[in-house]
């Protein structure tokens, strides 16, 4: 167990006892648990008593479990921070209080099983994801009725072999197969139809980095040309990475939704899009 380790489960365990909330340490910076309500997001339109968020600090940095909650209380995430950042397991809620998501984040995105569910239960997606943050292996949809929708391969970040889809029944649509080298052969579709085109690859959105005007990096210089860190206005880690011109070249751009729910984690390499985890 690291020294910070250490010192995290210290304050965890000495808030517990004081019933303290909300302190700041001799430098400023938030320490020990902290409850977040609608008073600190006027923007919401919440209540100013109405939980939004809450969860531990050490020296300014979230760490450990924070819970995030919808407008009516209940809980919306569970999610793990390690030094500020999400990493480790976590599980997002429908409003009706069946889990939406269940996984794991690391440094690059997902790590390991990841589990998404339709909103009556159902299991909606499978994947393993690898040290890489990327699908690895057999993955997954399925139907809200429980039945599979689409299966495919991926190696070394690469959907490989076969890709086939299923009506709701579980019958299978159409397959076609995909080469090592990124070759799809023509699409058979069930019953001896007639063969289609194969689809076209789908173009990436955001294919460059979002543009840096103002960067908050927390009272650190910016360095245009190397290695930053840059933060939203929620203090949430937004580009991490090396700089060029005062754009990133190569790192990641992590994507929160309106509630400050990370959503995506993108991996940019020579100023352009490489790959991500999107949810």
């Amino acid at each position: 167990m690291n020294l910070r380790t250490s010192l995290c489960c210290l304050l965890l365990f000495f808030s517990a006892l004081t019933f303290a909330q909300n302190k700041r340490n001799a430098n400023g910076e938030r320490q020990g648990k902290w409850v977040f309500t609608g008073k600190d997001y006027p923007h919401k339109n919440l209540p100013k008593t109405q939980k939004v968020e809450e969860g531990y600090y050490v020296d300014g940095r979230k760490e450990g479990t924070w819970i995030k909650y919808f407008s009516d209380g209940s809980v919306q995430l569970k999610g793990t921070y390690n030094n500020n950042r999400p990493e480790g397991p976590y599980t997002r809620y429908y409003p009706n209080g069946k889990i939406a998501e269940q996984g794991e984040f690391k440094a690059n995105g997902y790590k390991g099983l990841l589990l998404r569910y339709h909103d009556n239960g159902q299991l909606a997606y499978r994947a393993n994801f690898n040290n890489q943050g990327q699908e690895s292996g057999k993955v997954s949809y399925y139907h809200p009725n429980g039945k599979l929708a689409l299966s495919y391969t991926v190696k070394n970040g690469e959907v490989q072999g076969q890709v086939s889809r299923y009506n709701t029944s579980g019958k299978l649509q159409s397959s076609f197969n995909v080469a090592p080298d990124g070759a799809i052969s023509s699409v058979q579709k069930a019953n001896n139809q007639t063969p289609v085109a194969a689809p076209k690859p789908v173009v990436t959105a955001n294919v460059y980095p979002p543009r840096l005007t103002n960067p908050k990096t927390k009272g650190l210089r910016f360095v245009p040309n190397g290695y930053n860190k840059v933060y939203n206005d929620n203090d949430e880690i937004w580009m991490d990475g090396e700089f060029k011109n005062g754009q990133l070249y190569d790192g990641k751009v992590y994507d929160y939704d309106q509630d400050g729910i990370l959503q995506k984690v993108r991996i940019y390499k020579l100023g352009k899009y490489h790959s991500d985890g999107q949810l």
